[in-house]
């Protein structure tokens, strides 16, 4: 019996093609432990079809490696890839600031040594008590939600974690987040037993990646609160629109989100229309322009869309100019950290695939290149600054776009349309004569003058060269009269 070390037989078979086994490449017959070679005469492919002994134990290990079983789900809560995080303009940004969510920063320690977010976990199981209101019938089933939410998180971080401790944390951070949303919507801020500051940094970390539940841990919880679960997914609709100011959110249908990041982004994006185009190559995103100014010298403007998906992209064109419309988007302090955090999401192996919010930065970036860019979006509503000088703002989204890999389709019918309309010498030429002539009213006053002046001077010139004499008849010279002599002779 052959050793359990070694392989007797790796055979691939191929139908309907003729083979031939070459004993020995160099004349020589082969030892028994050396291998044939099958060659496909046709394919002139080579494989190997038997072997013996330990010299392929390389090939061995690799056969006999099992794949790791993964929940088939989208709902994976991983870390952000290193790429991102390594950046350092991106430093602290994937990090929480007060509180842990999850397993991933639950032992997180400060300069000192001593545990970073001590101050609010004494504050969970307080927070969890008031919660349930010491009724724990309804959480006889929440072990089993505990189980399944434990294999969504990366297995080295939960390996220490017995399964009543990891239960304990989801129990306590799902209470937890469940009555910050209450407290916040609704208007009650003493209730989080927080003050203000620490209230804005955990709206801030409620929306980082690695700082996410599971959003079955939170429904496992909603009915201790509120009697139905619309009236919880209501209140967390209105949560999620805080961040970046949502105005115009669309309402979403009934698909259960990941986590609250994930709502924050189906929010973002919403239903619009997407703006790729099928027909065209996405090798050819590429445009000559720059930013919003040089488009706007080539008599494109751009306004504020109507709709708040960041899907609402469209180039309206007009003969000599053109319309860019693009989403509101509100930029404060928290905007850079939740904004690439939304990017880590769709970069991460369980995230979405249409790379939508990375493209609407990527798009961004390549339209803010100056203050003066940022302060032109500003005065039509696109942007809005709470962060703070418009030069703080281009700055923000030149750093947000470093080593970003946007989708080669989005927003592609967008820029070849705006390429198309700024290689145009006619726009452009239109466009500086009515800037040159017609951006203010001392200039407009300035162009009828001056063409009234031109006209007149034209008029009189003709009419020396061509008099007319009044009543609309030419004037006709004068003719010679001839005086006849008669002879009465």
């Amino acid at each position: 019996m052959a050793s359990t070390n070694e392989i007797r037989s790796v055979s691939i078979e191929r139908s309907e093609k003729r083979t031939e086994v070459i004993e020995n490449i160099h004349g020589a017959r082969r030892s028994s432990t050396e291998p044939a070679i099958i060659a496909d005469k046709r394919k002139r492919s080579v494989v190997i079809s038997e072997t013996s002994g330990s010299c392929l134990q390389w090939l061995q290990s690799i056969l006999g490696e099992q794949e790791t079983s993964q929940p088939e789900t989208k709902a994976g809560i991983g870390k952000v890839l290193t790429i991102l995080r390594d950046i350092g303009e991106h430093k602290d940004c994937f990090d929480p600031m007060v509180v842990s969510i999850g397993p991933y920063h639950n032992k997180d320690k400060d300069k000192d040594g001593n545990p970073k977010f001590a101050r609010v976990e004494n504050l969970k199981p307080s927070i969890a008590k008031e919660f349930i209101g010491g009724d724990g019938k309804k959480l006889c089933n929440f072990d089993e939600v505990s189980c399944i939410a434990r294999a969504y998180y990366e297995k080295n971080s939960t390996a220490d974690l017995s399964d009543d401790q990891f239960t304990r944390m989801m129990f306590l951070d799902g209470c937890f987040v469940l009555h910050f949303i209450d407290c916040v919507v609704n208007g009650k801020p003493k209730a989080t037993k927080m003050k203000t500051d620490q209230i804005a940094f955990v709206l801030r970390d409620l929306f980082l990646l690695e700082n996410q539940l599971p959003f079955f841990v939170l429904q496992a919880l909603m009915s201790f609160r509120y009697s139905t679960e619309k009236d919880w997914r209501d209140l967390i609709y209105k949560f999620v629109k805080i961040p970046l100011n949502l105005q115009k959110a669309e309402p979403l249908e009934d698909d259960i989100p990941a986590h609250l990041l994930d709502l924050l982004r189906k929010k973002l994006i919403g239903h619009g229309q997407s703006s790729s185009a099928s027909s065209l190559n996405p090798n050819d995103d590429w445009h000559s322009f720059r930013s919003v100014n040089e488009l706007k010298k080539a008599g494109i403007k751009c306004r504020k869309s109507n709709g708040g998906s960041l899907k609402d992209v469209k180039f309206e064109e007009h003969f000599i100019r053109g319309d860019l419309f693009l989403p509101q988007l509100v930029i404060d302090d928290s905007s850079k950290s939740i904004l690439l955090n939304l990017v880590a999401y769709e970069a991460s192996p369980d995230g979405p695939s249409d790379y939508v919010v990375t493209s609407y930065i990527a798009l961004l970036d390549a339209l803010i290149d100056h203050p003066e860019d940022v302060k032109e979006l500003r005065s039509k509503g696109i942007l809005q600054n709470l962060l703070g000088s418009d030069q703080q703002v281009a700055d923000l989204f030149n750093e947000l776009a470093i080593n970003l890999v946007p989708s080669p389709s989005e927003y592609l019918e967008v820029k070849s349309k705006i390429e198309k309309h700024y290689s145009s010498k006619l726009s452009i030429w239109m466009t500086d004569f009515r800037v040159t002539h017609f951006s203010s009213p001392w200039t407009i006053f300035a162009f009828f003058v001056a063409g009234s002046i031109i006209l007149l001077t034209f008029a009189q010139a003709y009419f020396s060269i061509f008099p007319r004499e009044e009543g609309g008849e030419e004037r006709r010279s004068p003719t010679p009269s001839r005086k006849i002599h008669y002879n009465y002779s």
